[in-house]
Formats: C-alpha cells, structure tokens, sequence
C-alpha cells in the first residue's frame, strides 16, 4: 500500500505540534480500528521561523476515515472537512500550527517562479 501526501504543516513550535498532531492522528486510527495510516514527511524544512513538513496518509485510511466521520456529522464529506476538523483540535491544544491541504497552490509559488527564472 502505498503512501500519499495529503497535508502540508506548517509550524513555528514543531516538538509540541507534533506530539498534538500525532494524537489527533492516533485517535482517528483507534475510531476506525487502523494501524499505521499516517506518517509524518522524514525531514522538516525550516525557513523564515517556521517548519514545514508533510503528513502522508494510506488511500484506504483516509477513505474509512471520511466515511466514519461523515456518518457522526454528515456535512463531512472529504478531505477539507477532515483537514478542519484537525485544525480546530490543534487550536484546542493551544498549537499555532496550520494545516493545507497538498494539492493547494501555494501562496508563494508566482513569487518562487518568479525567482528562479
């Protein structure tokens, strides 16, 4: 099964982020009876005071996932639902981090592009 990216995080305290983000995580593996569904990108990139990593997901994780969530509240529906509901438990825990999803642009890109010609 193989892995794919799903979110992109970025975070000013990454230690503490992450132990929140793999708790979110855990908790939607022992709702859906699933393991090893998620993993975290191997290295974090660090510019401009923030981190920036990746959470990878397996295809049939995140579909139990969305299916098992949009039975408890059926305006879940996919990946952005799941991706805000992530987000306001990251607030709960007093986390700062932000979550997009991968296949976003982002809002840097026309300055990148624009930088590398």
């Amino acid at each position: 099964m193989t892995w794919v990216p799903i979110f992109k995080v970025t975070s000013l305290d990454v230690d503490n982020d992450i132990s929140v983000l793999k708790g979110i995580m855990d908790s939607f593996e022992k709702k859906i009876h699933f393991t090893n569904g998620y993993k975290f990108s191997p290295e974090a990139e660090f510019a401009m005071g923030w981190w920036f990593y990746e959470i990878f997901v397996k295809i049939d994780f995140f579909k139990k996932l969305v299916q098992i969530e949009h039975y408890a509240n059926p305006k879940i529906k996919d990946e952005r639902d799941i991706m805000n509901l992530i987000q306001i438990q990251l607030k709960k825990n007093g986390s700062k981090a932000k979550l997009k999803l991968v296949a976003e642009r982002s809002i840097f890109q026309r300055y990148w592009t624009w930088l590398l010609k």
